[in-house]
């Protein structure tokens, strides 16, 4: 495991130590090839969110009583609008099987909507990573609320309106990480990750199962 000692040591002092980048990604556009395989386009984005943090080592740690700990599984959970749009959240175990997660996506996604009471994880653990997508909004930064301020080292993933424009696919992306387990170029590093991935599947669109 990567020794980040020394920055948790120096951030965790701070008041306030989340790192938060907000930026432009661009890749190739997934998601005729997600509509056309009855897939929503979220569900893409929130699987290559989702592998891009558990292939950038940085992106799986976090700190828990005061150690750092690595993320062996990933529970994925994003907002989701309910009755009244009201916010609620989905919950979804992070797996490299592409149908098997949409699967899971789609009926947990269902239960979210429809449910009135929160839908709170427990936080005994912190093998999570928080996704929030705002599809109507093209923003260019996002200050996301955090229960304790050092007690931040869950990542925290928003992404804005997508545009399309000559078969790319632009949209707003932004981190927010506790910077004593990821720096600047970490973030970097995941977001190209994240572009990497969706141009995949925009190239070789055979690779996307096919829902109902």
């Amino acid at each position: 495991m990567i020794d980040r000692s020394r920055q948790v040591a120096l951030f965790g002092q701070y008041d306030q130590p989340a790192v938060n980048i907000a930026a432009e990604a661009e890749c190739a556009d997934y998601t005729v090839a997600a509509k056309q395989a009855g897939i929503p386009p979220f569900a893409l984005m929130l699987h290559a969110v989702g592998r891009a943090s558990m292939e950038i080592e940085n992106f799986r740690l976090r700190v828990l009583d005061g150690t750092v700990n690595r993320v062996g599984n990933l529970m994925m959970s994003y907002t989701v609008l309910g009755p009244d749009d009201n916010l609620n959240f989905s919950n979804v175990a992070f797996t490299d099987d592409l149908g098997r997660f949409i699967a899971d996506y789609l009926a947990d996604r269902e239960q979210a909507r429809q449910a009135r009471e929160m839908r709170l994880l427990p936080m005994t653990h912190r093998d999570y990573l928080f996704t929030t997508c705002m599809p109507w909004l093209r923003f260019t930064s996002i200050q996301h609320p955090m229960a304790r301020f050092g007690d931040c080292s869950i990542p925290n993933i928003a992404i804005g309106k997508f545009t399309r424009a000559g078969g790319l696919l632009r949209f707003p992306i932004a981190v927010q990480a506790h910077h004593g387990l990821v720096d600047g170029i970490h973030i970097h590093r995941f977001m190209a990750r994240v572009e990497e991935i969706l141009g995949e599947l925009a190239a070789d669109p055979g690779r996307l199962p096919r829902i109902g």
